[in-house]
């Protein structure tokens, strides 16, 4: 009997551990932050470049430049290095409008209404996919725009600068889109 109680005890003590890590574990994931915005807006930008055909491999790396200043700098930095299409990544600052023709992808992380039509001039005919943050410009030219939509990021596309360009954007990703500009299918969807 005095075995059993023995036992009995152990077994409750153990339990009770178990629940003590468990429960405080639950309550460590609870206090996490919430992924950032920034970091939302860099997962959209590496998951779009599995939806984007580009005319010819540029080699590796792959390219993703960042014109201007991020809010949150180090969620785009994360990226650098890693793996995507057979190819690693290399993310790189840009601090001139004129270095923009060596990305593959281009970040337009400041507003930059007054650059964008000089910035949009330097990448014509070259095979840059072009992302930006900015209200509005998908429909002045950058191929996808990411924004804030009670609290969730969306994103639209511009099929007619992304064509324009040589890049040719999934079906699956303008499933996706809020909106689609695009003058063949009569403006926006």
């Amino acid at each position: 009997m005095t075995t059993t109680r023995g036992a009995l005890a152990f077994f409750l003590a153990l339990l009770c551990a178990v629940l003590a890590v468990q429960g405080r574990a639950s309550a460590a994931e609870r206090r996490a932050p919430a992924p950032g915005e920034y970091e939302v807006k860099a997962a959209f930008v590496y998951n779009f470049i599995n939806f984007v055909e580009w005319p010819s491999d540029r080699g590796d790396p792959v390219r993703l430049c960042v014109l201007g200043e991020l809010p949150d700098a180090a969620a785009f930095d994360r990226l650098n290095g890693r793996e995507v299409r057979g190819r690693r990544l290399a993310v790189v600052p840009l601090r001139a409008v004129g270095d923009v023709r060596s990305c593959d992808i281009l970040f337009l992380a400041d507003h930059l209404p007054h650059q964008l039509p000089d910035i949009l001039a330097r990448l014509q005919g070259n095979p840059t996919l072009t992302i930006s943050d900015t209200e509005g410009f998908a429909r002045r030219g950058v191929m996808i725009n990411l924004f804030l939509e009670q609290k969730r990021v969306r994103f639209e596309v511009n099929t007619d600068a992304a064509r324009a360009a040589g890049l040719g954007i999934s079906s699956k990703l303008l499933r996706l889109a809020s909106k689609v500009y695009s003058a063949g299918a009569g403006g926006e969807r």
